[in-house]
């Protein structure tokens, strides 16, 4: 269901800022649109013929809405379209794009899950665990009777999502996961994720935002996919 246009950390720009997407026929669904994505949007030609655009921020750490105003302006100049955007907390993002100069006419804002009729999916946002200075999700996907739960940047997995995946509720994870290990990291080590996670669910388990150190070979032998671009 999901695609990848880039399934790195902040500072791991080879693999591209962590961004999925799904697009049918006109309509896009952006989830995150850090640094990297909006180059890569245009040279994998993904918004060719688009006319409705729509993106759910998890945290606004510049990996995750870098290159936001610059698919905001895209989309006006380029597309004659209108970006809606879905965040929670509405004024924070309305204050970062409006110190970029980006005028509230040209996308739209709203702070609750939706529905998008044209793709036939719903999204949803649940608080995660990342930060304390700014406020962070992850983001529930149904799509095609599938479900598929995105972490967002999280050091944790709710037993929301563990038993979701238990009782096939959740189809699949799409988790934060790093090579470190220490105290207050913001993100997921693999070894807490491999604690977490039963061996016979792990086939549901999709590793992303990954760091430079991080063995991929290691987590595939736990059992453990990767999220692919």
């Amino acid at each position: 269901m999901l695609n990848f246009l880039g399934i790195g950390s902040a500072f791991n720009t080879n693999l591209g800022n962590t961004c999925a997407y799904i697009k049918t026929k006109k309509t896009l669904f952006l989830i995150d649109c850090g640094s990297t994505v909006f180059r890569r949007l245009l040279k994998r030609e993904i918004l060719s013929n688009v006319n409705n655009i729509f993106v759910a921020i998890t945290h606004t750490h510049p990996d995750h809405i870098g290159s936001l105003g610059e698919l905001i302006f895209y989309s006006h100049y380029k597309l004659n379209c209108t970006c809606k955007i879905y965040f929670p907390d509405n004024n924070l993002i309305n204050t970062i794009l409006n110190c970029q100069g980006i005028r509230n006419n040209y996308y739209e804002i709203s702070n609750s899950g939706t529905r998008i009729s044209d793709m036939d999916l719903e999204f949803s946002f649940f608080n995660s665990s990342h930060v304390d200075s700014i406020p962070c999700y992850g983001i529930l996907v149904n799509k095609d009777n599938k479900s598929i739960y995105y972490s967002g940047d999280s050091n944790r997995v709710s037993s929301y999502v563990v038993e979701g995946l238990k009782n096939g509720t959740i189809d699949k994870l799409y988790q934060d996961t790093c090579s470190l290990d220490y105290k207050e990291n913001p993100h997921l080590y693999l070894g807490k994720l491999s604690e977490i996670i039963p061996g016979h669910l792990r086939h549901k388990v999709y590793c992303m935002h990954l760091d430079e150190n991080f063995n991929i070979n290691t987590a595939k032998s736990l059992g453990f996919n990767i999220a692919e671009i």
